[in-house]
Parts: C-alpha cells; sequence; structure tokens
C-alpha cells in the first residue's frame, strides 16, 4: 500500500519510465480545498482494452512485470481518490503516451499524507535513464519548476551521492519558499 502521495506519484513516474518514456511531466496544484496532480508522458500509451483493465487489481498484462499476477498501482490510485473525496482518470493512446490525473479534499480525513517531495522529487528526476522530466508544482498559486536537463546542466550526472544530496536541498530550499509564500 501507499502510505503518501508521494508514493502514488512515484509509482506513475516508474510506469512512464517502463512505459519507455523520453518525456514526462508531472504536475501539481495544491490548494486549499483541493490537491491536484497528474502525469504526462509520450511512452507507449495504453489500447482501449489495457486501459480498461489498468485499474483492475488482478489484472496485469505479464510484459512489465513477468513475475507478478497482478498490478496495484493504479488500482490503489483510484481507490485513493475516491477514500478522500475525489477522482482519478486515465487518458492514454497507444504509441502516443498517457495521462494520469489525481484529484482529492485536502482536508478529507482518508487523503494519506503528502510525503517527503524533496526527497521524492528528487529520486523520481533520477529514474528516467535519458530524456526530460519537469516537475511543476504550486501551493496556494506560488510554484516552482525543476526541469531535469537543467539541472544536470548545472549540476552535472544527478545520479551521484553528492550531487543528489545537492538536488535534494535545493528541492528543500524550494518547498520551503512555498510554506512562506502560502
Amino acid at each position: 500500500m501507499h502510505a503518501t502521495l508521494c508514493d502514488l506519484m512515484t509509482d506513475l513516474i516508474q510506469n512512464a519510465v517502463e512505459a519507455d518514456a523520453a518525456v514526462i511531466e508531472l504536475i501539481i496544484r495544491e490548494a486549499e480545498e483541493n490537491l491536484e496532480f497528474e502525469v504526462r508522458d509520450n511512452g507507449k500509451g495504453m489500447n482501449s482494452e489495457t486501459k480498461a483493465k489498468a485499474t483492475d487489481p488482478f489484472y496485469s498484462d505479464g510484459r512489465k512485470h513477468a513475475h507478478r499476477r497482478m498490478g496495484l498501482g493504479l488500482p490503489f490510485l483510484f481507490q485513493t481518490a475516491e477514500a478522500a473525496g475525489g477522482e482519478a482518470s486515465i487518458e492514454s493512446e497507444e504509441g502516443r503516451g498517457t495521462v494520469i490525473r489525481f484529484c482529492a479534499k485536502t482536508r478529507h480525513v482518508d487523503l494519506p499524507p503528502f510525503g517527503d517531495f524533496a526527497g521524492a522529487a528528487a529520486m523520481m528526476l533520477t529514474l528516467l535513464p535519458e530524456g526530460e522530466m519537469t516537475i511543476a508544482r504550486t501551493v496556494n498559486g506560488a510554484g516552482y519548476t525543476l526541469s531535469r536537463r537543467e539541472l544536470e546542466d548545472a549540476l552535472g550526472d544527478l545520479r551521484s551521492a553528492g550531487k543528489l544530496k545537492l538536488l535534494k536541498a535545493y528541492i528543500a530550499s524550494q518547498e520551503e519558499d512555498l510554506r512562506k509564500a502560502g
């Protein structure tokens, strides 16, 4: 089970990476009443049959994880959204990519905690072997954007322990600025 919303987001980013995406966007909008996020990718996408089965916890295509007989990431996402007074959706077209959306009530008792976003975002930015990943985050109108390419231009390879530590500290400083602004 996913303990935090960051866990759900990380799972979706991992799905996009495994779908051979070269471009991944994570967009997070947090406000007084609602929290929304979406993951957009240009990966393999899903045909209508696969998309219809994607939220069934007892379905797995057997290709992504040959040893598994079920896939729980998307079903947990949909269950979490429903439990927290919101909704989730999938838009996907085979060969063109996928968009996953999540929305929930911020004050709902069943909404999991947000989690350690600085740590999760740093990890997400390093999951994609090549290509671009961006994270756009807003809280009550204030926000920032992270671009993996721009961060690599400034820091070099993000996967080394020292660079990962710097990246996490930078994201934590952006999060602190958001808390001060909001």
